[in-house]
């Protein structure tokens, strides 16, 4: 099945995402009777999510790449999902849109420019991740952690779709 985000319910995405050429869309089924996940509650998921070898991998690639002046920061975040507010610090994000079935995370920086778009669907919960490079840098970065995005990408989505169907109203 070809999948590609729907970019509608964060519009503030949808006017700029042809601007971002690297583009990856995942999605993870999720139970039939699992209930409706907003914003907070795909945030508490995703914070919850990255498996411990991705973690490592996170703390290496940190002190790897601040002397070379791309953001550092933890995968997740600590915060109670009541507390998730637009504009707060989510780990390396920043939190950039809050919505009744969708959260935003965003991070630029003189390299390049990450989105990570986190949305829930009857029945499936879908990951898009987009990327705009300024630089030869921001090209080189991505070029290296390609193939590991798509490995944490997949673990992420796995473990944040049995949360999800984990959660009760």
């Amino acid at each position: 099945m070809t999948f590609s985000c729907d970019f509608s319910q964060v519009p503030m995405l949808s006017r700029e995402a042809g601007r971002y050429p690297w583009q990856d869309h995942g999605w993870q089924p999720l139970d039939a009777a699992a209930p409706a996940a907003d914003g907070a509650a795909l945030l508490q998921a995703f914070s919850q999510s990255m498996p411990g070898w991705a973690n490592r991998l996170m703390r290496w690639r940190n002190r790897l790449v601040a002397p070379l002046g791309l953001k550092t920061g933890t995968a997740g975040a600590d915060a109670a999902p009541e507390r998730y507010q637009e504009g707060q610090r989510f780990g390396v994000f920043r939190i950039l849109h809050l919505g009744e079935n969708a959260a935003l995370l965003g991070q630029d920086d003189a390299h390049l420019d990450v989105r990570l778009l986190l949305q829930w669907r009857p029945g499936r919960l879908e990951i898009c991740t987009l990327v705009r490079t300024h630089n030869l840098l921001g090209k080189c970065y991505m070029a290296l952690v390609t193939p590991w995005h798509y490995l944490i990408d997949a673990a992420c989505r796995r473990r944040m779709a049995a949360r999800l169907n984990q959660r009760r109203t």
